[in-house]
Parts: C-alpha cells; sequence; structure tokens
C-alpha cells in the first residue's frame, strides 16, 4: 500500500536544531537560577559566565572568569530534566539529607549541596579533585581545570600515557576515599581528567558514606570500572587484590566526622 504524504510542513533541521537549544537554555538558565548567578556573582566568585565546557546527564558546565582573570567552572544541575528520581538512590540512607522531599525541585537542591560538601570533604583531605568555592540552590562553583580556556580532556578521551602508574594513582585515591569514610560511587574514565600536573576525579555529588546501605556495592563496582578501563589499557589488574588494598586497615573518619 503507498503510503500517503502528509499535506503537514516538516521544519527544516535548522529550525528544530534551534528549538532544541532554545529548549536547552531555559532549562538552565530559569528565572531563579539567573537570580542565583547574580548572588554568586554580588559575591564575588566569578565577574562573568563565559561558554560551556560540558553536558552532563543532570547539569551543564560553563567556564567563567573571576574578577582576577582567573577562570572557574559553574556547573548548573537543571531542575526540570534531572532524573531525581536516580538522585535518591545516593541520597537516600544519607545521614546529612535525612528528610529530603522526593520532590524534583528539593532533591536538586539537595544534590547540588551534596556536591559541594562532598568535594570540600575529599579536598581537604588533599584528594585529587576540583577545589570548590560556593554553591548556591542548584549551582556550584569550582576550580577550573583547564587551560587557556580549554578545559582539560578525560582520560575516555585521550588514554593513558602509563597505565599502571595511573592505575595505582586512582587506586590510592579511592583507598583516601574509603579511608575518609566514602565511596565515589561513580568513577569510570567518563568523568576522571588528565591534566598537566595529574589525575583528577570530577562528579562527587552520588558519593555515599560508608553507613549507605549499598556502599559495599558502590566501590565494587567502581574497583571494577578502573580494573576494566586498565586492563584494556595493558596495565596488570586484578580487582581481589584492588578491594583488598582500598580496605586494608579501617577507614580513619567515617564520613561525617570528616566534614567540616
Amino acid at each position: 500500500m503507498a503510503r500517503r504524504e502528509s499535506k503537514r510542513k516538516r521544519p527544516l533541521r535548522e529550525i528544530k536544531m534551534e528549538k532544541a537549544e532554545r529548549k536547552l537554555e531555559s532549562d538552565v538558565f530559569d528565572r531563579n537560577t539567573l537570580l542565583a548567578i547574580a548572588k554568586l556573582r554580588a559575591q564575588g566568585h566569578f565577574e562573568t559566565v563565559d561558554y560551556p565546557i560540558a553536558k552532563g546527564k543532570e547539569a551543564n558546565v560553563f567556564c567563567g572568569t573571576a574578577s582576577d582573570g582567573s577562570k572557574v567552572a559553574i556547573k548548573i544541575y537543571r531542575i526540570e530534566t534531572s532524573n531525581f528520581i536516580r538522585m535518591h538512590e545516593y541520597i537516600d540512607g544519607d545521614p546529612r539529607f535525612e528528610g529530603t522531599s522526593r520532590g524534583r525541585f528539593e532533591t536538586v537542591l539537595a544534590w547540588t549541596r551534596k556536591e559541594f560538601s562532598n568535594l570540600k570533604a575529599f579536598y581537604s583531605a588533599g584528594i585529587a579533585v576540583p577545589k570548590p568555592f560556593a554553591f548556591l540552590r542548584n549551582i556550584v562553583v569550582m576550580e577550573y581545570l583547564g587551560e587557556g580556556g580549554l578545559p582539560y580532556s578525560t582520560l575516555e578521551q585521550v588514554g593513558s600515557e602509563n597505565p599502571q602508574k595511573d592505575y595505582q594513582f586512582l587506586l590510592d585515591e579511592v583507598k583516601k576515599i574509603y579511608q575518609l569514610g566514602f565511596v565515589h560511587s561513580d568513577i569510570s574514565e567518563y568523568n576522571i581528567v588528565v591534566t598537566d600536573w595529574g589525575l583528577f576525579i570530577l562528579d562527587c555529588a552520588q558519593a555515599v558514606l560508608l553507613a549507605h546501605p549499598r556502599a559495599e556495592e558502590f566501590l565494587e563496582r567502581d574497583v571494577r570500572n578502573l580494573v576494566r578501563y586498565f586492563k584494556k589499557q595493558g596495565a596488570d589488574v586484578d580487582f581481589d587484590k584492588a578491594m583488598a588494598y582500598i580496605k586494608d586497615g579501617k577507614p580513619v573518619k567515617k564520613g561525617l566526622e570528616a566534614l567540616v
């Protein structure tokens, strides 16, 4: 049977893309987010929001410029399109966020505060994460990892020049996180940045306390991700040995004690 031609005009590809872009901008820059940006600017955390440098499942990251000309990363969680149901896998069971509403807005705000809190704890403990500067509503301002206005690439994008060394370094960082009383819960080559002075770990919002009912499961997943990736890179890896190394000795702190 012959297909009937639709009499409705199909919009041009450019128009579709323009509409999608406008929708994205409205998802990110709603009125209250713009007010929060203005308040953070007034507090002196940055002068301008310059251009996008990354887009994740829940957030868009922008490069900003501070008053002294240095760069900062401005991470804005999207209120309307974030997967707030998935977020509760990592929020529920965390006494710091006990009683958080399961509504979208309240969940995203708690998630933002959780990322800043985790980053602050990790950075203070000497773990290789971006330095956090401030947070407000659905925005986190942190250290910019890049050069000449361009962000550094991820491990997934550029690979490892020294797989054995990088593997051991990341196991050390996962162990530090564990000893601090946390599990990162999302370690992979996609959120590890290769800088001129070493590897850095991103995306810490989902990190959970060891008291979380799924902490062990998340830790095993993190280690399996590292083992899988670096095995492909040619490193000598072993899941059981890696787990034993990370869990050797008791945690120095218990998560909550690590927070200022």
